[in-house]
């Protein structure tokens, strides 16, 4: 059965997803949570909240999904248990590193969406260290889901509606880089959502900001696909967001599942919150309509045009009614010129004058942003459980107040009933008590079989509705707790990669990239370095390169191979032949994806690591069995976890899997514009993006400044890492020089990262 899930930030969004009708919930506390701007929930209300869930039978999934600092692990191991001994249904977890505290508990574990699992293999990596679900890249292609529907036991979770990020799966540091509001702690400040200008056009637009996501008239192939669950994004979204689009995603699944077209409200769902007039992602649409550069807003659903405007007001044709109350938004040629609140209409023959509407371009299309009606619906909602009373008086007896829901009954007794002439009990007067219900979570029918000339105080009744209630929600939830899904980590690996490889630690990390300059660069670097070579199709003749110059032909230095951050559908198994043609030349892999960690365990070579894993704590390298580490650019050199340090070279701050060259030029594959050199401006300067390109195209776009501690490089002990791609190899023999003696000025528009400030 498909599952609906539910975005919950605040209580009143919980109530409005159990009365909408979802079936599941996730949602964070004040910390290690992706959506610390959120109301959220907390240490003290976590359990009464997730008891309340679970009376309506609606699972609850705790989001840890942030990554965890070595020094917050004994706080997160208590937030933990404190939500164990809640009995959620599932923690939502992102940090590999904390798995030994999660472990502790038979809690199902669930593989973020920020983990970046993508294809089989990093799917197969989760599995084996004991997660029953993955939450797929919103990126994901079907090939790939259903690859992993068919070769593991893991359920999968899909994002089907909401907000995207322009970041493959949200890995993005460019917030972090800008403030030190880092997105991997739940503190993003969207920075995409801004206006940029390219190397294209000097025209400014939202060039990074991406429609929303709606596949309601696509969950029947994600079903056939073996999607499990559909993810609905928006924590930070209003009540009546969550509401209606739990509601129409209900009747889409309940159609589908009984097999009838259930009539979904399409425009329901754009009125709730609506960047672009939607996508349907990666596998249904082209990669220039993701991205929706007019407006980085919600530009909910078109009902009207102005039709004549002068003397400062302005007449509209409707399609829909307005009401008091409605916002509204006022867009020409897709760009928003204003916007209001309705305060009055008044009727022009069949069109109307709306109060305040100013001077604007006929044409100009009027969207409804905020439908009054639709957020009425959602405001203060308290569902109800349906459930039967039978209430019983006889003489001689005890009264009894039977209570049923479903297959679960529980009975509550009281005194026997007294002799009545004057004031004897009847239907109506038992009603009014009995089915005083109005603060509890239930609603309730009531049949009774009474003699007559009975008298029944009414403490008696009120007493035994009270315990009726009482008996009858522990029961349920007794059943609920009893039938919940456990799980055994006694069979799940502990590490997995458990293979000790010896590499010199002590040696620098040099990244470069293949090119024609590639025999020049080899011949200036010293043999006392590990090298790191960046993956192409063309792999084979650069390792001969490498392999054939004399400082390498002794396997005197390790050679490591640097694998895309993403490797979708066919690029996968490209990289997985390549690799396998060249055992045997290289000595391990440099993982910026779980996806390597597995090729790295499959090839039997040594694993490092790298950034695109954000490793923040010590324990992510044993649990995952990796032989050397970067630590993650968030941060300080006091935080260092044991592993290396980002020391030169260009940061990549985002992964992109659009085209952001169709987005600018409008070209398609077949007449590609992109030449190599390619940058995007913002008030502050440029970002370098670069093409990565397999079967498939990727995109790394670029921090503004070069990352080179050289003139801080005294306080660091630990090894470091250098990325000299791009360099030529005249400046790279300076600048291995400089690192290995540890001194050295760095260059100018350079900058230490976080190594010194941290993230929040």
């Amino acid at each position: 059965m498909l599952e609906v899930l539910a975005p919950v930030g605040n209580i009143k969004a919980l109530k409005a997803a159990i009365y909408a009708g979802a079936d599941a919930v996730y949602l964070g506390l004040d910390l290690f949570n992706a959506r610390i701007k959120a109301d959220n929930f907390n240490k003290d209300n976590i359990a009464e909240w997730i008891n309340y869930c679970h009376l309506f039978g609606v699972k609850v999934y705790i989001t840890f999904n942030t990554n965890i600092k070595e020094s917050e692990t004994k706080t997160f191991a208590q937030y933990v248990d404190i939500c164990a001994k809640a009995k959620a249904d599932a923690f939502i977890v992102t940090d590999l590193g904390c798995l030994d505290i999660l472990k502790k508990y038979d809690i199902p574990l669930h593989g973020s969406t920020q983990i970046g699992v993508h294809n089989l293999a990093g799917a197969k990596v989760l599995e084996e260290l004991g997660f029953t679900r993955v939450v797929v890249a919103r990126e994901t292609l079907s090939s790939d889901i259903a690859q992993i529907r068919k070769n593991t036991r893991l359920e999968i979770e899909h994002f089907v509606h909401g907000a995207l990020c322009v970041s493959f799966s949200g890995a993005c540091l460019m917030s972090s880089m800008m403030s030190g509001d880092s997105g991997n702690r739940g503190r993003c400040n969207q920075p995409c959502r801004l206006k940029y200008s390219s190397s294209f056009s000097s025209k400014e637009s939202y060039l990074l900001s991406p429609k929303d996501q709606c596949l309601i008239d696509k969950i029947s192939e994600l079903a056939k696909l073996g999607v499990d669950s559909l993810k609905i994004e928006g924590r930070l979204k209003q009540p009546h967001y969550v509401g209606e689009t739990v509601k129409q995603y209900r009747l889409a699944v309940d159609g589908l599942i009984g097999g009838k077209q259930n009539k979904f409200d399409y425009e329901s769902l754009k009125t709730a919150y609506n960047r672009g007039d939607f996508t349907q992602g990666y596998n249904y649409q082209s990669s220039k309509d993701i991205i929706y550069d007019k407006v980085n807003g919600n530009i909910g659903l078109e009902v009207g045009k102005i039709i004549n405007s002068s003397h400062g007001k302005a007449i509209a044709s409707l399609n829909r009614e307005l009401r008091i109350g409605d916002g509204i938004k006022i867009l020409h040629n897709g760009k928003e010129l204003g916007g209001l609140a309705v305060t009055g209409l008044r009727k022009i023959g069949d069109n109307y004058q709306i109060d305040g509407l100013e001077k604007f371009p006929i044409g100009s299309a009027i969207r409804l942003t905020s439908d009054i009606a639709q957020i009425n619906r959602y405001t203060d909602v308290c569902p109800k459980i349906s459930i039967k009373l039978f209430f019983q008086a006889k003489r001689g007896e005890k009264i009894k107040l039977k209570a049923i829901y479903r297959d679960i009954e529980v009975i509550a007794e009281g005194e026997a009933p007294q002799e009545s002439i004057a004031h004897c009990a009847t239907y109506e007067s038992l009603a009014k008590q009995l089915l005083r219900l109005g603060e509890s979570n239930y609603s309730a029918t009531l049949s009774v079989d009474i003699e007559e000339g009975l008298f029944i105080p009414v403490s008696s009744l009120n007493s035994l509705r009270r315990e009726v209630i009482e008996k009858l929600s522990c029961k349920i939830l007794s059943y609920y707790d009893n039938n919940k899904q456990r799980v055994e980590y006694s069979k799940a690996l502990n590490c997995y990669y458990n293979r000790d490889v010896d590499i010199d630690k002590s040696k620098l990390f040099v990244e470069i990239a293949p090119n024609d300059d590639l025999e020049s660069i080899i011949k200036v670097i010293d043999k006392n370095v590990n090298l790191v070579l960046n993956f192409n199709r063309d792999l084979a003749q650069y390792l001969d390169i490498v392999l054939n110059n004399a400082l390498f032909k002794n396997n005197t230095a390790k050679i490591f191979l640097k694998l895309p951050r993403v490797a979708r559908g066919k690029d996968y198994t490209v990289i997985e032949e390549i690799l396998e043609k060249n055992k045997g030349k290289f000595d391990g892999i440099v993982a910026d994806n779980l996806y390597g960690v597995y090729l790295a365990k499959k090839f039997g070579v040594a694993i490092v690591g790298g950034l695109g894993l954000n490793i923040y704590n010590k324990n992510y390298a044993s649990i995952v069995g990796l032989n050397h580490f970067i630590n993650s650019a968030e941060l300080t050199y006091e935080e260092s976890v044991g592993g290396m340090t980002f020391a030169f070279g260009r940061l990549a701050i985002m992964t992109l899997l659009h085209c952001p060259v169709q987005v600018n030029t409008g070209c398609t594959c077949n007449d590609c514009r992109y030449n190599g050199e390619f940058k995007y401006f913002d008030r502050r300067g440029s970002y370098d993006i670069e093409r990565t390109k397999i079967e498939f195209c990727q995109f790394s776009l670029y921090n503004q400044q070069i990352i080179d501690i050289r003139k801080k490089i005294s306080k660091i002990k630990s090894n470091l890492y250098l990325n000299l791609s791009g360099f030529k190899a005249s400046d790279i023999a300076a600048i291995i020089d400089d690192f290995d003696k540890k001194c050295g000025a760095s260059v100018d528009n350079s900058t230490c990262g976080h190594l010194f400030r941290g993230v929040k």
